[in-house]
């Protein structure tokens, strides 16, 4: 059998609570900052700034998240990249252990589309039909991860698990 390898990038747009949650690290920084001028802090004071401003800016890029689905032989891998620098593992999906793979505007799967007890948005976060939600079982949990493949990446993961990946017409 040959090998498979297959990589795809996707950014996630951001919702308004991601929005409305920057707005509030930006407010909560000024106020944080403005005790930091007080005049009773000389020496504090500019620690109490400092600190803020990273703190700020860490959790303020956060919310600036891509996905990456790396497609290996079975196993599916999706990362977070952090503001294009920070990269964390989220899952790994082995395709002979998912149950299904749908769009999640497909119809006749909506009822096996509805479980997981876990569930892990690795999508654009648009909710379109290019939406997929995969269901798998893994350490004795039933996950569905949502991704936003394209066709071609749909089309290396249908021939992994051509029985349990649904392609949308």
């Amino acid at each position: 059998m040959a090998e498979t390898f297959k990589e795809y990038l996707i950014k996630q747009k951001k919702s308004t609570m991601d929005t409305a949650a920057q707005a509030g690290i930006v407010i909560a920084a000024a106020i944080v900052i403005m005790i930091g001028f007080t005049p009773g802090l000389p020496f504090i004071g500019p620690i109490i700034i400092l600190v803020t401003l990273f703190a700020a800016v860490t959790f303020f890029n956060r919310f600036n998240k891509e996905y990456e689905y790396i497609l290996t032989n079975n196993e599916l891998d999706i990362d977070v990249i952090y503001n294009k620098s920070k990269r964390k593992r989220v899952i790994t999906v082995n395709m002979k252990s998912i149950e299904i793979m749908a769009s999640i505007h497909d119809t006749a799967k909506s009822h096996e589309l509805q479980k997981g007890n876990k569930v892990i948005n690795a999508s654009d976060g648009k909710n379109g039909a290019d939406t997929y939600a995969i269901i798998f079982s893994k350490d004795s949990a039933l996950y569905k991860v949502l991704v936003t493949p394209n066709e071609s990446f749909l089309n290396e993961m249908y021939k992994q698990a051509p029985h349990k990946v649904f392609k949308k017409v």
